[in-house]
């Protein structure tokens, strides 16, 4: 496993500490989002996509970063082409609530399209496991990619009301909820033989915390 190792004591290289140091983070948005401040914490989104990303990939094995960072890749090509042709998920623009934009894409998509992959991932071998399944890839992807397509349903009315996108009709087309199971599916058939996906706790608590943080956004009023 990658360890933080460079001067730092064995309780601060825990997966446990750092899990914590997401929930806290998770806590403390929820809370000022409570009070009325969801604009103090929607501009950090970018700081926080990266911080979190850190915290997980401190955690893959040694033979996985390849792997994540072609996951990255695809899940950022997949956006370019939406974003261009309109043919994947429908009519939409970014804004800039995402960071830097490359090809009209937040440099960040492909990195948001890994962290949720590889939580709804972990949870779904997780699942197969208790079910007697444990070896089953293309059910594990399937599982996955209606997760991820759930996750979306959850981020869709949160990023439309903080700008991060838009879409041209102003309604999200049936579309872009297909397109994302498919090519969820598609990107989790990559990851066959992962260890990760049993072993890195992180993505799955990561996942659980993005979903009850959106959903919270969903149920409250707030603006920019």
């Amino acid at each position: 496993m990658i360890r933080l190792q460079v001067g730092l004591v064995p309780w601060f290289r825990t997966d446990l500490f750092w899990g914590a140091v997401i929930v806290i983070l998770h806590l403390v948005g929820a809370a000022v989002t409570a009070l009325g401040h969801a604009h103090l914490i929607l501009p950090l989104t970018p700081i926080h996509l990266v911080v979190c990303a850190g915290i997980v990939m401190a955690f893959t094995g040694e033979d996985s970063p390849w792997k994540w960072a072609f996951t990255m890749f695809l899940g950022f090509g997949a956006e370019v082409v939406g974003v261009a042709t309109g043919l994947l998920f429908g009519e939409y623009a970014y804004g800039p609530g995402l960071g830097p934009l490359l090809l009209d894409v937040p440099m960040l998509m492909g990195v948001l399209w890994w962290i949720l992959l590889l939580g709804t991932h972990h949870w779904s071998d997780r699942i197969l496991s208790l079910i007697g399944r444990p070896n089953s890839p293309v059910l594990r992807a399937a599982m996955a990619a209606t997760f991820m397509t759930g996750m979306d349903v959850i981020i869709e009315p949160v990023a439309i009301r903080a700008e991060w996108w838009i879409w041209n009709e102003g309604e999200i087309p049936l579309s872009n909820f297909v397109t994302w199971w498919i090519v969820a599916f598609g990107l989790g058939l990559l990851w066959r033989d992962v260890d990760d996906l049993k072993t890195n706790r992180l993505s799955g608590l990561l996942v659980v915390a993005y979903a009850l943080f959106l959903g919270l956004l969903n149920l409250t009023p707030w603006t920019l």
